[in-house]
């Protein structure tokens, strides 16, 4: 396979990212609903710490070029991002 294959083949899964991504914003609009009728904060360190911890051990189980480091890094932006949509 050439360069523009492998591209290609990135723009498809950039497309499947964009799409997963916005499902998970859209039910953390809903979690934010749910949050606010009964006044709890967005912020929850302790989900947040549960959802890295394991990212990091199916990252370490699945393996790839991508570190564990690399995809909590990843995720905790996803999380930023979501919350200010769960507000």
């Amino acid at each position: 396979m050439d360069i523009a294959n492998w591209r290609t083949k990135i723009d498809e899964l950039e497309n499947t990212l964009i799409e997963l991504l916005n499902n998970r914003a859209r039910y953390a609009v809903e979690i934010g609903k749910i949050k606010k009728e009964k006044e709890l904060p967005v912020f929850d360190a302790s989900r947040e710490q549960e959802i890295l911890e394991r990212v990091a051990e199916k990252t370490k189980k699945q393996g790839g070029p991508l570190s564990p480091e690399s995809m909590k890094r990843i995720f905790q932006v996803i999380m930023t991002e979501t919350r200010q949509v769960e507000k």
